[in-house]
């Protein structure tokens, strides 16, 4: 495949996945296993790096571990539909593969692509926000989330994670030099990171705002050290006076605040969790350790996970309300209960790696950031249970390391 079709393709396929994340399953699939057959087809031209291999090394074990525990199964089906969602878990190679050998032009257009991807239904949400601002802002301080409109309706925490990763690659895009050498590139990229940030604010997700204020972190800290003293007392005022704005301009991040510090006094109090989101799934946790407990090694089973979460309710808290037994909201417990510690433990792995492996700078910046953003995320949501996500996870962390690192050939 010649490099003007892969570039050609790659874009159509990358596009398909942004753009369903919000509007069809149907294009993130499409849009996956397109970027995928690009590796496959590219797979003899590049080489994987030693921390590439380990990655993908991680990913693939946890996999086959979350697919064996169908053996001790009862529900067949629901595990069989488990097991195909997270199949990209163990295609990431072929995914970074596809992203080998790619133009600063094309990298830097993939990623306001993302970031179109995600603005559109992101002020299509915050225009409902605003039109129903009273209803809303009630239904914020009930521990509701504001609902993201726009195609088959992404869930509101999955949404605001991506869209925080949008944000993220962005800046880092921004930070780049060679961008700048397209100015309409450059300019609309700053529009679009800087209204997405606004609106990330103001749909006031809680699990969105953590994981972006973590990544961004990361990035402050990278170009903090690289800087003179003026710049950095700048940044830093700017640091402390943007969130100070969003608070005291934006009533849903108020509202969400004030929510949040009801929320937490419920959860420390130990009074009836229920109707109080971080309680809830405080509650959640307790319960899922003493289902690992009993079932530490092999998990319950990929396809039990639901239905022995619910039951052990009965008996280890009760006092939560069948309709508020959930999950665990937690990806790493979450996968302890159904597939065993040693997989919630190889998940904590591979952030790990992307934390702390060895790449180029620039790689290391951005997947530094993507790791961190999506490891915050992971504390608070199930985000491999769930197709967008994971998907988005496989083709985010593939887009940035195959984008950036050399191989070891090149080293």
């Amino acid at each position: 495949m010649g490099q003007f079709n892969k570039s050609f393709f790659l874009f159509v396929f990358w596009s398909l996945f942004c753009f369903g994340l919000t509007l069809s399953k149907s294009l993130i699939s499409i849009g996956f296993i397109g970027v995928v057959i690009i590796g496959i087809l590219s797979f003899r031209k590049y080489n994987l790096s030693s921390s590439e291999k380990k990655i993908g090394l991680v990913l693939v074990i946890s996999f086959l571990l979350t697919a064996l525990s169908i053996i001790y199964t009862n529900n067949f089906n629901t595990s069989l539909d488990k097991i195909i969602l997270k199949l990209p878990l163990l295609l990431i190679p072929f995914a970074v593969f596809s992203f080998k050998n790619m133009t600063e032009t094309l990298k830097h257009k993939m990623i306001v692509v993302f970031n179109y991807a995600m603005f559109l239904p992101a002020v299509v949400s915050v225009y409902n926000y605003l039109i129903n601002k009273t209803l809303f802002d009630d239904l914020i301080l009930q521990s509701k989330p504001l609902p993201v409109e726009f195609g088959y309706g992404l869930y509101h925490i999955q949404f605001s994670v991506l869209l925080a990763a949008a944000i993220v690659l962005g800046v880092t895009a921004l930070l780049q030099n060679t961008i700048r050498n397209s100015q309409i590139t450059f300019w609309f990229l700053l529009v679009l990171v800087g209204v997405n940030i606004i609106s990330l604010h103001v749909l006031s997700a809680r699990t969105g705002l953590l994981s972006l204020y973590a990544a961004a972190f990361v990035v402050i800290y990278h170009y903090f050290k690289k800087i003179e003293i003026k710049k950095k007392v700048t940044i830093s005022a700017l640091v402390i006076l943007l969130p100070l704005l969003f608070i005291l301009f934006n009533t849903s991040l108020k509202n969400r605040i004030f929510n949040t510090y009801e929320d937490l006094k419920v959860t420390v109090s130990g009074k009836d969790a229920n109707d109080y989101s971080m309680a809830m799934r405080v509650a959640a946790w307790y319960n899922a350790f003493d289902v690992i407990k009993e079932n530490p090694l092999l998990g319950v089973g990929v396809g039990n996970v639901e239905v022995v979460l619910k039951e052990n309710f009965e008996v280890f808290n009760p006092q939560i309300t069948p309709q508020n037994r959930k999950n665990p909201h937690n990806q790493f417990i979450e996968t302890a209960v159904e597939s065993g510690v040693l997989n919630g433990v190889l998940l904590l792995l591979f952030f790990g790696l992307l934390l702390f492996l060895k790449f180029d700078k620039q790689t290391k910046l951005s997947l530094s950031a993507i790791g961190l953003l999506f490891f915050m995320a992971c504390l608070f949501e199930s985000l491999m249970e769930r197709q967008s996500t994971v998907i988005g996870i496989v083709m985010l962390v593939a887009f940035t390391l195959g984008s950036n690192a050399k191989t070891d050939s090149e080293n």
